[in-house]
């Protein structure tokens, strides 16, 4: 019974819908007691580039295509390696018991205080220091993260997926289109909406027969010909999508294959660097243009791709089900027996490799910088901040389902793609995107899409998401530059030009960088950590505040126990690599890192030992980041 994927998957979306009607309706009313009749930033400060009062609909769109991004795919893709079971019981519990409340809290402290950042507002709660603190660790984290995301999806574009190219950048074309039509021109949302997702509908078919083999750019001359004299149109699989991948495994079986090969690896890597700085670029203007002209009209159109993939995805495994398909048959251990040597232990890393499926420290970054600013009613954080995270916990859930059962056996015995961790280590980034595509193409297989199109469509969904996510965070790390620049003094950081070209520096300085899957579980590691961090801020704010602090203050110690663990491992492990091997920048920030969290976490303590000293939660003045510390009297 346990082995049928359908039921997995239903019983977890059943917990995850009871949690909201319940548990996230208690912590609303009674421990942030969430007011409607209390103005929001977004009124207070509207000025139609980043305070825009938005419907709940709109919002929630633009809200859950940033926080989900590549993590609640990425992350699982790596930890069914342990087993389906930890994985699926890691991601219900963690998003109803952590994850969900981090996000609702970040959104609710952030309304608080006139729709300050996380790390700004750390100045009201634990003093100046505290602030800069905070500010430095984010600039880390996201930089991270964003250099493991335009990472992944430079990899997808050549290895696996050309065909989603030309819709993953048409896209933004159409959100433009979506976003003048709506704002300037008055056009009704629903007409739009559906000439947008024709639009992008067309785009899919348009990739799929017209991929973009972008490392035939760099290719030498000899090994082009070799390539072409290959590509006949009875052969689908090598035009459609032609990546890089296949083209490797073609070359091998070829007499000069090790030369080849080696022009065709050159002529990868220089491809996918090519795909990173045109991110950067893309992601550079995106943060300086106003949210109504792409960012929310993207997310939107972002929302419906992703709904209509969750219940196509979920449709199509139901079917598998009752039809009796190997497809929804569950072909991995529910917990592994035997664990290749070079795997890291499964706790603590399961709970910092599926970060954004279960809990995510960056969603405090999107919650507490963009979603604030644009919440209508304060009542409105309980369906964008609890439930966009049980949603991505179904979405984290479904990708379980893909890896584990619909790749089928094959992918589990020794030779397939989670025969061994060094093969899962070692296969880049590119490599667990790819699986999930695959896997899911199958579900959408039983529902009638060809696989060929299925494909496309999962490997855009993806890519979609995780450039919405690189747009969101590159204004973050924006606002961020732009805080550091405030509480140090440095005037000139708050010019957005300036503040968005050192973001942008910033993700390009981790983005480039060849340990791609040491970047992604650092990254896991920070983020994580940085959940463990924002849940003590929330929890600081909760107890200045005389309300209940439990709710907040178990996940809070759970968070920075398991994530410390981590850190300190993967520190260990990557010094213990040869010297010409080891990967400095991430040593010396994992360091920094850590050093600066201790240093937080003090002056944290130091701020709870003071006692639970009144404050004021603004309703709002005259400027956003001006807020002077008062007295609340209840």
């Amino acid at each position: 019974m346990w082995q049928n994927a359908a039921l997995v998957t239903l019983l977890s979306f059943v917990a995850l819908g009871v949690a909201y009607l319940t548990y996230g309706r208690f912590l609303a009313r009674r421990v942030f007691k969430l007011d409607p009749d209390r103005e929001t930033p977004a009124h207070t400060f509207q000025d139609g580039i980043d305070y825009v009062p938005t419907k709940v609909p709109v919002l929630f769109g633009h809200h859950f295509a940033s926080i989900a991004g590549l993590g609640p795919i990425l992350g699982p893709a790596v930890a069914v390696y342990w087993g389906w079971l930890p994985a699926v019981l890691w991601v219900v519990i963690g998003c109803i018991f952590l994850g969900a409340v981090h996000d609702l809290g970040a959104i609710t402290t952030s309304l608080r205080f006139q729709g300050r950042s996380i790390g700004d507002l750390c100045r009201e709660l634990a003093g100046g220091r505290a602030r800069l603190i905070f500010l430095i660790i984010i600039f880390f984290l996201m930089s991270l993260a964003m250099g493991a995301f335009v990472n992944a999806i430079a990899a997808l574009f050549v290895e696996f997926r050309p065909d989603a190219i030309i819709p993953s950048f048409g896209l933004i074309v159409v959100a433009i289109g979506i976003g003048l039509s709506t704002y300037l021109l008055k056009a009704g949302l629903g007409p739009v909406t559906m000439l947008g997702l024709l639009l992008f509908g067309s785009l899919i078919v348009v990739g799929v027969n017209q991929p973009v083999p972008s490392h035939t750019w760099f290719l030498s001359d000899s090994t082009a010909e070799v390539l072409m004299a290959e590509r006949s149109a009875e052969d689908t699989e090598l035009i459609a999508p032609y990546g890089a991948s296949q083209a490797r495994a073609y070359l091998a079986t070829l007499p000069n294959a090790e030369q080849l090969t080696t022009d065709l690896n050159e002529a990868s890597r220089s491809a996918q660097v090519s795909w990173i700085w045109i991110l950067l670029a893309y992601a550079f203007v995106a943060s300086v243009l106003p949210v109504w002209l792409l960012l929310q009209p993207r997310d939107y159109l972002n929302s419906f791709q992703l709904y209509f993939a969750l219940a196509l995805l979920a449709g199509g495994l139901l079917l598998a089900a009752v039809m009796g398909s190997e497809v929804a048959q569950i072909q991995a251990e529910p917990i592994r027996k035997v664990v290749d040597e070079n795997a890291p232990p499964m706790l603590p890393f399961l709970f910092v490799t599926i970060a954004c499926g279960a809990i995510s420290g960056f969603h405090s970054l999107v919650s507490s910088g963009t979603t604030v600013r644009q919440l209508n009613k304060e009542t409105d954080a309980l369906p964008i901040g609890y439930g966009a995270m049980l949603t991505e916990g179904a979405l984290a859930i479904l990708v379980i389902m893909a890896c584990v059962a619909g790749l089928g056996a094959a992918a589990w015995e020794p030779a397939g793609a989670y025969g061994s961790w060094s093969g899962i280590k070692g296969g880049g980034l590119g490599v667990q995107l790819n699986a999930v595509v695959v896997g899911g193409a199958n579900f959408l297989n039983q529902v009638g899409l060809p696989l060929i199109y299925g494909k496309a469509f999962l490997a855009v969904t993806i890519v979609a998401f995780a450039m919405t996510t690189l747009d969101s965070a590159t204004r973050l790390l924006r606002f961020n530059v732009e805080e550091i620049g405030k509480s140090i003094g440095w005037k000139f950081l708050v010019n957005p030009y300036l503040a968005s070209f050192l973001a942008i520096l910033g993700i390009a300085s981790f983005g480039l960088v060849k340990q791609a899957k040491t970047l992604f579980l650092l990254f896991g590691t920070t983020n994580q950590l940085l959940a463990g961090l924002t849940l003590f801020t929330v929890t600081l704010f909760l107890y200045r505040t005389r309300r209940p602090i439990l709710y907040t203050l178990i996940p809070t110690l759970f968070m920075l126990v398991v994530t410390t663990v981590a850190m300190g491992y993967t520190f260990l492990d990557q010094w213990a690599t040869e010297a010409d091997q080891k990967p400095w920048l991430l040593i010396i920030v994992s360091v920094v890192v850590f050093l600066m969290t201790v240093w937080l976490i003090i002056e944290g303590i130091m701020a709870f030992a003071k006692g639970p000293e009144p404050i004021e939660e603004t309703a709002a003045s005259s400027e956003p980041s001006q807020v002077e510390e008062t007295v609340e009297v209840e």
